[in-house]
């Protein structure tokens, strides 16, 4: 029986997503008895979240500032032949160090 595992990978700048991205590449590989898993990549867009707030808001109602922030995604998906190579790489990646992103697994 074939086991599946998602992993979205979510972070704001895009260096430390790929980092993260190889990194659980590299455990993903390093606990695969066989060459021939499947494993996808799919890079989402990136979301852009603006705010404009004004400086003063009294006075000047033309002096505003305007910040934004830009999420970055990577899907990231692997198949796993039994359930034991699934758990424990389920608990490598728990204990992951993934340093300035966030991940979700389904």
């Amino acid at each position: 029986m074939k086991y599946s595992m998602k992993i979205l990978i979510k972070s704001f700048d895009s260096q430390n997503l790929k980092d993260s991205l190889e990194q659980i590449i590299k455990m993903r590989k390093v606990l695969s008895k066989n060459l021939c898993s499947k494993e996808s990549v799919f890079g989402l867009p990136k979301t852009t979240q603006r705010w404009t707030v004004l400086r003063s808001p009294h006075v000047d109602k033309k002096s505003r500032e305007q910040f934004q922030i830009q999420n970055h995604c990577v899907l990231y998906n692997t198949d796993f032949n039994d359930k034991k190579e699934l758990t424990i790489f389920f608990q490598k990646l728990k204990h992951a160090e993934l340093y300035g992103s966030e991940f979700s697994v389904e």
